[in-house]
């Protein structure tokens, strides 16, 4: 089953997870006609040739597109898959062309706000390096050797030239990393503001709980909608006294991560909602249209945007899927505000390879062999150009090729998935209505992936019940208990005697510091629900941090679990404990009826060291509310009766684990 997050990374002929609107855009796809031999006639007579895909090489074969860009101040890059290398160099190659030639100084990714915040500190100033800081925006698509290549050449760029060029992401499908950037923003001209914020906006700083959001008490999400609002209130009545602070600019970015958390937000509610891959569509393209609004406003007039997405998001008008459902995209929001401002790039190919995540959830590389007959892709192969550009603007509207498009062939259309019958994967469309120009690939290759480290989930194994809350073991990793990491850099995990409340043992788990200020590392078990059933869960542990930065330190985390699929609840302990004391937390939740298994936490948030120890489960009876957590800092040493899973376990394995992997 595909989450939120790997369907919108789809294109528009995927709507929903089994594929059924690609599939139904197939049959509609035998319905119209073939090219006739005047179509090819004209297409090989007018279509533009490109020499090359590769990015540095010299523009006499793209400088006849200058007509086509004209003046505009947006020129939008598609693209037909989500993992093809001949579109990724071409769109390096435009967005060489375009900074180079035509002045353009910001370029915009379908890529998390915040977390492309940290490849533009490093094409401005270099701080970090190109593969973390690809890796950071968080998606597998873009993480990448072309596009590794291309932060390069900005950086590069930006070296030799006053005219400096921004890299900024338009996307809104996460939010730790906006979540720390804004809380360090105010934690600089609102201290007092940023205590509170970072209280009630806690799940959205962390990786490990921010998508979980929708399941957490009605409360938490309240808390969280209500100060998001106070605080862009306060952007707006406190501007002249935070800009005389900080800069311009960053008021600017620190009130986008405001309002970029505050549309994560929006959306991850939308999760419970009917159709909701169809309002989450819309909703994320006009989120991502007014984002990239707010930037060129934020940059000041006169910018200039490269914007880097899929077709489906960039072209004017929105997709249409089973004939009555219209999915209005960033495309058609821009459309409408910028007019003729905009030029839009389709890409198509023919044949070749490419990556995409399977039916099995496996990111690989998959080949296609050449587009049916009748499609736009099979026509243009028909020219015999490996590479070309067809202006789409200028065809004459009487003649056979504008008829032949106006009956709306197929196109491929391919995004984060792809399985089964490859002719399920295309658009029907009119070209023309969608972009002013189409760029050609005959033959591709599949993007080349950066190494990648795996994510360590929360899935495997289950214990029978409550394990190990000693935190016993010989290894780095207390018997019982599971390794996770929600981060590109690893969490160290260690097991030492320590000075607790109660004078037990304690796990340590530490990140250094890094150019992702982001990122969640930790450890779990899960266990069957069995006595807790229609009972109160109460989980406690005394807690300290080594952690500097606001939204980073330690906390609790309790998930219930269905037999399978996403929790049925989540509670987090609120804002992380960064206090070299010790101090005592508990979470306390009534168990859902639908859970199956219990999932217990000790997580740690961004670059710091968190210490857990005195663990505890007490089990109360329900009391009809959702969820409650508390802190006790001078709780003393307590008397309670012994819990069955006091005793240390003697079969589990021991961890040998001393490092958290990252994905």
């Amino acid at each position: 089953m595909l989450n939120r997050r790997a369907w919108l990374l789809g294109a528009s002929a995927l709507v929903g997870a089994a594929g059924v609107a690609g599939a139904a855009m197939a049959i509609r796809a035998k319905w119209h006609s073939n090219p006739n031999p005047a179509v090819i006639s004209w297409l090989k007579a007018n279509a533009l040739p490109i020499a090359s895909a590769e990015p540095g090489s010299d523009f006499k074969d793209i400088e006849q597109l200058r007509p086509l860009i004209g003046d505009a101040r947006i020129v939008s890059l598609g693209e037909a898959t989500h993992g093809t290398r001949e579109f990724f160099q071409l769109k390096h190659r435009m967005i060489e062309y375009c900074v180079s030639q035509l002045g353009f100084t910001m370029i915009g990714f379908e890529a998390q706000y915040g977390a492309t915040l940290a490849v533009n500190d490093y094409v401005l100033n270099g701080k970090g390096n190109a593969r973390d800081v690809v890796a950071g925006m968080e998606f597998w698509t873009w993480d990448t050797e072309e596009v590794v290549e291309l932060v390069e050449w900005v950086r590069s760029w930006n070296i030799a030239n006053t005219r400096k060029v921004k890299f900024y992401g338009f996307d809104m499908q996460s939010s730790p990393a906006s979540g720390m950037h804004l809380l360090a923003y105010l934690d600089r001209v609102a201290p007092h503001l940023a205590a509170v914020c970072e209280q009630n906006i806690a799940p959205l700083a962390s990786a490990y709980a921010a998508d979980d959001l929708r399941l957490m008490p009605t409360v938490v999400r309240d808390q969280a909608a209500s100060q998001l609002a106070t605080v862009l209130d306060a952007f707006a009545t406190r501007r002249v006294d935070w800009i005389g602070r900080t800069s311009e600019t960053e008021w600017h970015l620190a009130r986008q991560s405001a309002i970029v958390l505050d549309q994560f937000a929006r959306i991850n509610a939308m999760d419970n909602e009917s159709l909701s891959w169809a309002k989450s569509w819309r909703f994320r393209d006009r989120c991502m249209a007014a984002n990239v609004r707010s930037l060129l406003d934020a940059e000041g007039h006169g910018t200039k945007a490269v914007l880097w997405a899929h077709n489906g998001h960039v072209q004017r008008s929105p997709p249409v899927v089973f004939k009555v459902i219209e999915l209005t995209n960033m495309g058609s929001h821009l459309h409408t505000m910028f007019g003729n401002e905009m030029v839009v790039f389709g890409f198509a190919f023919n044949q070749g390879s490419f990556r995409a995540i399977d039916e099995t959830g496996k990111l690989r590389e998959h080949t296609v062999s050449p587009a049916p007959e009748g499609f736009i892709d099979a026509a243009l192969a028909a020219t015999g150009l490996p590479l070309l550009a067809l202006d789409l603007a200028n065809i004459p509207p009487d003649g056979p090729l504008a008829k032949w498009l106006a009956a709306k062939p197929s196109q491929r259309s391919i995004g984060a998935v792809f399985y089964g019958d490859h002719t399920n994967y295309s658009d029907v469309a009119n070209p023309r209505d969608k972009y002013d120009i189409l760029l050609f690939v005959e033959r591709t290759t599949a993007a080349r992936g950066n190494p990648r480290r795996a994510r360590v989930a929360a899935e495997g194994s289950s214990n029978p019940e409550p394990t190990n809350l000693q935190l016993a073991g010989s290894g780095a990793l207390p018997d019982g208990w599971r390794a996770i990491s929600y981060s590109r850099h690893p969490y160290a995990l260690s097991v030492a005697e320590d000075e607790t409340l109660e004078a037990g043992r304690a796990v340590r788990i530490a990140r250094s510091d890094s150019t992702l200020a982001w990122g969640d590392g930790g450890i779990m078990q899960t266990f069957p629900v069995g006595q807790f059933h229609g009972k109160r869960l109460v989980f406690s542990a005394a807690m300290r941090a080594d952690a500097t930065r606001i939204g980073t330190g330690a906390q609790l985390v309790v998930r219930f679990l269905p037999k399978s699929g996403d929790p049925v609840q989540v509670v987090q302990s609120g804002a992380p404990v960064r206090s070299s004391h010790w101090m005592r937390h508990s979470i306390a939740a009534d168990v859902p009826r639908n859970a199956e298994r219990i999932q217990i936490s000790l997580v740690v948030t961004g670059v710091a060291a968190g210490w857990f120890g005195d663990l505890d489960l007490e089990v109360k009876p329900a009391e009809g509310a959702v969820a409650v957590s508390d802190a006790d800092e001078r709780r003393p040493k307590r008397k309670r009766s012994p819990r069955p899973w006091d005793v240390a376990p003697q079969s589990l394995p021991v961890g040998k684990h001393l490092r958290v992997g990252v994905h």
